[in-house]
Formats: C-alpha cells, sequence, structure tokens
C-alpha cells in the first residue's frame, strides 16, 4: 500500500467537500479527484503522482463497470465523453473517486471503499475481470492532454487544489472539521469536511 487507507479516505473527503460547496456532483467530477488527488501526494508526501485518464473498467462487488464510448465497429474507447481519471504514482493506481461509486452506479448497490491497488495487479484486458477489486485501466494522453488543458484555464481550479492541499493533514494530525473560506464578493463561508464512510478496500 502507498498511503494509509485513513489518509486516502482523509483525501476523498476533502476534495468531496469542496466539490459539494460548488454544487457540483462528486459521483461525476472524476477529474477533480485525479488532479486534487495527485497534487496533495506530490505537496504532503513527495510522491511522484500523475493524474491519467481514458478508459477504465472495474469489477465492484459483483458489478462490472465500464467508463468508455463503444463505437461502430464494436470496439470501446476512452478518448470520448464516457472517461474516467485515476492517479498513478510509484507503480500505484489510486482512484480517490472511488468512494463517490455508491452514488455513480445505480444498476446495483456498490458499496464505499478505498481503490489502491498495484499496477502490477491489473487485469489483461476489460475481459478479465473476474473478481471483486478487479481493474483496467487504457491511458488516452492525447485526449486527456487536451481535456486537462482546457479544464486547467480555469483560474478557480488552481485555487480549488491549493485549497484542498492546505486542508488536508496526513494521520495522525488533527485536521479541520470545517473550512471558512471567502467567495468571489469577499463573504466568507463554512465548509465542512464530509462524505461517505469507508467499509474496506477492493
Amino acid at each position: 500500500m502507498l498511503i494509509k487507507q485513513s489518509d486516502y479516505h482523509r483525501i476523498y473527503k476533502v476534495i468531496n467537500s469542496l466539490l459539494l460547496a460548488q454544487n457540483a456532483d462528486p459521483a461525476t467530477a472524476t477529474m477533480y479527484f485525479a488532479s486534487f488527488g495527485a497534487f496533495i501526494l506530490k505537496q504532503h508526501f513527495k510522491l511522484q503522482a500523475v493524474p491519467k485518464g481514458g478508459l477504465a473498467a472495474y469489477h465492484l462487488d459483483g458489478t462490472r463497470v465500464l467508463f468508455a464510448d463503444h463505437r461502430e465497429d464494436g470496439s470501446v474507447s476512452g478518448a470520448g465523453e464516457n472517461f474516467h481519471c485515476w492517479v498513478e504514482a510509484e507503480g500505484f493506481a489510486l482512484d480517490f473517486m472511488a468512494p463517490a461509486f455508491a452514488d455513480a452506479i445505480t444498476t446495483a448497490p456498490v458499496a464505499s471503499r478505498m481503490f489502491q491497488k498495484p499496477l502490477s495487479a491489473m487485469a489483461g484486458s476489460i475481459n478479465d475481470l473476474s473478481s471483486s477489486g478487479d481493474f483496467f485501466y487504457r491511458s488516452e494522453p492525447e485526449a486527456m492532454a487536451r481535456r486537462f488543458a482546457d479544464w486547467k484555464a480555469h483560474g478557480m481550479i488552481g485555487d480549488l487544489a491549493a485549497i484542498a492541499s492546505q486542508w488536508f493533514r496526513p494521520s495522525p494530525k488533527k485536521m479541520q472539521a470545517a473550512l471558512s473560506v471567502s467567495d468571489q464578493s469577499g463573504a466568507k463561508r463554512s465548509i465542512a469536511l464530509t462524505g461517505h464512510a469507508l467499509v474496506g478496500s477492493w
């Protein structure tokens, strides 16, 4: 394991809380979880963490989930609208959005768990997901580079990433249960630290 489950949970909750404060849906905010998660791993753990995006497939509690677009020739691609993002760091894959799968996947009940696995454990293809926790990624670097370039052009994104890193504290350090922030007009508001409890890991 690259980081402790308690630290993984804190990273997820910080990003989740900031998304809710921006009226964003954590169940569809894959780029935020990947980019902010990678930033926190770099800042606090000095890890070489990189957000990746493209096709992602999981076997979760008996449910197979595929983030990809189906092409006319029968193949699938992660370069279209139905892409997913994750973090790769020092030989590990981390998906900080995984606890929100409980909200994102409506076809079957899925628990809120940590997803942190060695990349060496990745399945050979999307057809080889036989056990819960199995995964397969196929990165689409060019498509994701364009997406991240357009997305990061918004100044607010960098501000939120900085706030996320400032709020996070690695365990066992105490974290603030709420964060006071100012909006564009200077008005202050409090953001509570919130998120699903974890029931283990995949």
